[in-house]
């Protein structure tokens, strides 16, 4: 056989360079030849075989590609407003955020705060940022007012200046979990099934040779696994496999890291432009260097201060858990210090057990600390949680910190869940090693159909009882709650609220033996879209304005759920849309009238880096052109000859009648017939009629 023909059949080719290979020669390959049959039977052991086929356990790939809704400019004004009226004071306070979008690339965001009270009132920036996603690479970009990003053992700070990291939020589908391996081999085509905890999450066929599947994660601990690999004779094989979640690990190959440069926030809320006097720099990185070691770098710098450290979690097995270790050195006009610090989890079966240690020097300096905050000397904790099948959730734990040279100690216990009825019970126990004092909580929850609920509350000299009527969150309405609380001072409170497209708003009251208040509070937000303001609910997610092209009336569905109609104009706008994920919007063609069409009734809706995505559907009147084609001799065109526009093709009817959707008026046919091609000029449209009739028209 040639080479080239070995090469194609997969088979290992042997050294050298002549062009034809004796069978026979080739290990691993037997040769059987049917003279009569002309015909050879090649069968090759997986050794033979060159290369491994990679399976990889995904969620299928959507089948149908929808068009991108395309963004617009956005402005809009986020509030939320607090007053209050007592016998001491009167106050009110502000949280606004201004944010713009569409006109420039990415998210330009500016936060404030306001308060008044006592004859003063103060007015105070918090944040101001532009960022700039790029879901392509996963990178963020942000220049401003940030917090840095670091690690899970350095301390994050605010700060004002460049902010770059790697942002796997940007595709919510991503898993950058690892992944167990299985790999192996099949000297016959096969069908491999990968079954977890007893469901089948993927099946794929392969071919005779080697396979590589990259198992799913289990995220609640260690989970069993099930690979059935079935051949064509219907042999079937089944291999178990033990499975281990680890979420905060990344998989082989992936890394992930942040780049901070700037000037630390001093006195964030009390003023907005104190920025302290020399720079800072902090950058963190991650690496899963295989499935079952991540590693990761730190390094903080500012003035004098120079901070290094480096850590790893080491996944030993499923049976034993994950490994956590990490290791910082400063050196600083403090002196030299050292930030170590050990952990250990493990989760399986409704089991979860985890301890950690952290040991800081007193000499030890950051960020944090030059900012002011001192970093705890001591911490360790131990906590054990355990899920039954009927009885709820059972937990314990045990926490030491010392800070500042106050030692402190607490043991926790909680048991919660839920009861016949709908009944959810939780009752937990702290107690104080420091001061001997401890505390028990017990609390019941009980609802009285769909909306309303009565929740009891008791522990150590305090009983409350409260009642609370909510409404639905997307049709919205009105809510109301009263409670009252006993022990050393007895208080009453009843609120009432009012949810709607626009937004929220409440108004109440307090009662006790030292308190009378009252108070009233909203927040929604103000939007400016498409040359167009809305008043909306607070929002912190994407928009979506469909438009219809003045059709209103038109029933509009958001994955495939009912979100309502589009008004007179033929708009509706669409709120709480994930930033990166795309949403289905979807349009009822039987819904539109006769005469009217679109060819489009799916649009994804993906606001990423921008606030709002316009979702345009080409909603318009179809008018029909009915025609009669004839020859130059006044004979019709033949039956099924094809008729090509801008639009689209058809073919000609009997007696040469042919019928065109929406063509382009005036315009030009070209007709393919058995005789050749010839070509038909179309009139200008001389009616708003749905259907238009042209007669007879020659073509040339």
């Amino acid at each position: 056989m040639t080479r080239n023909d070995i090469k194609t059949l997969g088979l290992q080719l042997p050294a050298g360079s002549g062009e034809w290979i004796e069978l026979s020669a080739l290990s691993g390959l037997q040769v059987t030849v049917d003279t009569l049959a002309q015909q050879a039977t090649l069968t090759a052991a997986a050794d033979a075989l060159v290369g491994q086929q990679r399976l990889v356990s995904e969620a299928p790939v959507q089948q149908h590609r929808y068009p991108q809704a395309q963004p617009i400019s956005a402005l809009s004004l986020a509030y939320s407003l607090y007053a209050s009226d007592s016998s001491a004071q009167r106050q009110a306070s502000a949280f606004t955020t201004l944010t713009a979008s569409g006109a420039l690339p990415g998210l330009l965001s500016s936060s404030f705060s306001s308060r008044a009270g006592a004859g003063k009132a103060a007015y105070t920036r918090l944040e101001t940022r532009w960022q700039w996603d790029n879901p392509a690479s996963l990178i963020s970009l942000a220049l401003g007012d940030s917090v840095t990003t670091g690690t899970a053992w350095s301390r994050q700070v605010r700060f004002g200046g460049f902010h770059l990291a790697r942002n796997f939020q940007l595709n919510p589908q991503l898993n950058t979990a690892p992944r167990a391996r299985f790999s192996d081999s099949v000297v016959l085509p096969s069908t491999v099934d990968l079954y977890l905890d007893g469901l089948k999450q993927s099946s794929d066929r392969v071919t005779p040779g080697r396979y590589l599947l990259d198992t799913l994660p289990t995220f609640t601990g260690s989970g069993q696994a099930q690979v059935v690999i079935t051949d064509i004779n219907g042999q079937r094989r089944t291999v178990q496999l033990d499975l281990y979640g680890a979420p905060d690990m990344l998989a082989e190959g992936l890394s992930s890291g942040s780049f901070d440069i700037g000037w630390m926030r001093q006195n964030y809320a009390l003023s907005a432009d104190d920025y302290a006097g020399s720079p800072m720099v902090d950058a963190g990185w991650r690496y899963g260097l295989n499935n079952r070691l991540t590693l990761a770098l730190h390094a903080e710098q500012q003035r004098k201060m120079h901070n290094a450290g480096a850590g790893y979690d080491w996944l030993i097995g499923p049976r034993v858990g994950i490994v956590s270790q990490h290791v910082a050195f400063s050196d600083s006009p403090y002196g030299s210090g050292v930030k170590w610090g050990l952990g250990w989890q493990w989760n399986g079966s409704g089991t979860g057990i985890s301890a950690s240690t952290v040991r800081t020097d007193a000499d030890f300096a950051d960020n944090a600390r030059l900012s002011g905050t001192l970093p705890a000397r001591r911490s360790d904790s131990l906590w054990v949680s355990h899920a039954f099948s009927h009885f709820g959730s059972l937990g314990a734990g045990w926490v030491q910190q010392n800070i500042q040279g106050s030692r402190q100690r607490y043991l926790n216990a909680s048991w919660s869940a839920t009861l016949p009825a709908q009944i959810s019970a939780t009752l937990g126990y702290t107690r104080s090693l420091s001061d001997a004092s401890h505390t028990v909580q017990l609390m019941f929850s009980v609802p009285f159909g769909r909306r309303d609920t009565v929740s009891m509350q008791a522990s150590q000299g305090l009983q409350r009882l409260d009642y609370r009527h909510q409404p639905d969150d997307q049709t919205g309405g009105w809510s109301w709650q009263m409670g009252k609380r006993t022990g050393s001072d007895d208080e009453k409170y009843a609120d009432v609220g009012r949810l709607d497209r626009y937004g929220e708003w409440h108004i109440g009251l307090e009662r006790g033996k030292n308190l009378n208040s009252r108070y009233a509070s909203g927040e929604g937000s103000l939007t400016l879209l498409d040359h167009s303001l809305h008043a909306l609910r607070y929002n912190e997610q994407g928009l979506a304005l469909v438009s219809t092209r003045g059709t209103g009336h038109i029933p509009v569905l958001l994955e495939n759920r009912p979100a309502g109609e589009t008004d007179e104009d033929g708009y509706l706008l669409l709120t709480d849309l994930p930033r990166y994920h795309n949403s289905k919007v979807t349009i009822d063609p039987l819904a539109l009238p006769a005469d009217v069409m679109t060819p489009v009734t799916d649009i994804y809706a993906r606001p990423g880096t921008a606030a709002a995505v316009k979702v345009d559907f080409d909603v318009h009147r179809a008018v029909t052109v009915q025609a009669r084609l004839v020859d130059e001799q006044r004979r019709p065109l033949e039956m099924g000859s094809q008729v090509s526009t801008s639009g689209g093709t058809t073919i000609v009817g009997r007696d040469g009648f042919i019928w065109l959707e929406d063509p382009p008026l005036p315009g030009e046919l070209v007709v393919r017939t058995s005789a050749g091609e010839c070509r038909v000029q179309l009139p200008s449209r001389r009616s708003t009629a749905a259907i238009h009739n042209i007669g007879e028209q020659v073509c040339h």
